[in-house]
This record gives C-alpha cells, sequence and structure tokens, in this order.
C-alpha cells in the first residue's frame, strides 16, 4: 500500500516538472521578447528625438518607427515622465562621459591638451543627436535638463584636470564645445583631424600665455 502511494506520488511530480519547465521557458521568451520590443521603442524614440526633437515627436511616430502598434508604445510608456528618463539613461551609457582619471600620468602640457580634446570630441561623435536635444529642449522634462548638467559638469571635471588657469577656461571650454566639434565635422574635417586642429590651436594659445 505504501508502494503504491510513493509510486503515485512520484508520477505526480514527473507530470508537475514536466508541466512546469515549458511554463518556466515560455515566461522567459515572453520576459526577453518584452524586453526587447522595450529596447526598440527606446531606440526609435531617440533617433526621432536626435532628428526632430522631442517635443515634435508623436507616439504615432515612435510607433512607426519602432515597428510596433502605438497601443504598444502607450503600454511600456504611458506619458513622456516614463520614456523621457528611459531615454536619457541609454543616452548617457551610450555617450559614456569619460572620468577626469583619463589625463592622470599625462604631464606634458600639450599632450594633455590633445586628450581633453579627444575625449570630448569623442562624446559627441558618440551622440551629438541626443546632445543637441539637451541643450535645446531643457524644459520639455526635467532628466532633459539633468542630464544636459551632467554631460556640463564631466567637461568642466576634464577641463580642470588638464589644469587649464581660470584666465583661460572660457576659451577652452568654448573650443571643445558640441558647437565646436560641429561646425568643424560640417566644414569636411575628419574626427582626429578635428582634435588635431583645436588641439594646436589650443597649445599654440596657452603657451604664448
Amino acid at each position: 500500500m505504501w508502494g503504491g502511494r510513493a509510486e503515485v506520488t512520484i508520477i505526480r511530480r514527473r507530470i508537475f516538472v514536466k508541466e512546469m519547465s515549458p511554463r518556466k521557458y515560455d515566461m522567459s521568451r515572453r520576459a526577453r521578447a518584452v524586453a526587447e520590443t522595450r529596447r526598440r521603442i527606446i531606440d526609435a524614440t531617440r533617433e526621432l528625438h536626435g532628428e526632430q526633437g522631442i517635443a515634435a515627436t508623436s507616439w504615432d511616430d515612435i510607433a512607426a518607427r519602432a515597428g510596433v502598434g502605438v497601443g504598444t508604445v502607450y503600454r511600456h510608456f504611458p506619458s513622456l515622465d516614463e520614456l523621457v528618463p528611459a531615454c536619457g539613461a541609454v543616452t548617457l551609457e551610450v555617450i559614456a562621459l569619460p572620468d577626469p582619471s583619463v589625463l592622470e600620468g599625462v604631464d606634458a602640457p600639450p599632450e594633455r591638451i590633445e586628450r581633453l580634446v579627444r575625449e570630448a570630441f569623442a562624446i559627441y561623435e558618440r551622440g551629438a543627436p541626443q546632445l543637441r536635444v539637451m541643450r535645446d529642449e531643457p524644459g520639455v522634462h526635467p532628466t532633459v535638463a539633468e542630464a544636459g548638467e551632467r554631460v556640463e559638469a564631466a567637461l568642466g571635471a576634464l577641463v580642470d584636470a588638464a589644469g587649464i588657469a581660470p584666465r583661460d577656461r572660457a576659451v577652452v571650454r568654448a573650443m571643445i564645445d558640441l558647437g565646436t566639434w560641429q561646425a568643424l565635422r560640417d566644414q569636411g574635417l575628419a574626427p582626429a583631424e578635428a582634435v588635431d586642429v583645436v588641439s594646436e590651436m589650443l597649445a599654440a594659445r596657452l603657451g604664448d600665455a
């Protein structure tokens, strides 16, 4: 009698395991699909914001770019309060703001200047469209202004780490600005050429000073 019950118990456990395993697999697959859809929406939104701005981008635009229904966009992001911070987090991850420690051990002034310019311009190469949005539309959502402040703080920290004298800070900061980088790129200079030109100009100025 006891053996019979034990056999029944074992059989039931086997059935339970067989039933649960596919369910776990389905849940895992569903979770991955949800995450992939969410990221596709974020990527589409970031592209559109960079192309036409935050305020001008509608949920219909996002849905079309992401290849999903408008209802899907709303399910993931009911409002800008959910969407903009999610996009901002990805943008900050993509642009990868450098730590001032990248200038540690660089003693020669010309080399420090070149490293400063290269690190600043690399930020723009990674995310200029989104950085322009941060600068142009800080009032759209608090997180946009906060992200812009983080970028400015990171650039300021690089200038400090480069040992730039207070009298030269304004000039240096202007020369490593997004607008300067964009103007040089618009004139056809390759990334490395833009770095070289600005580095040489700053080295000459700071050397004279």
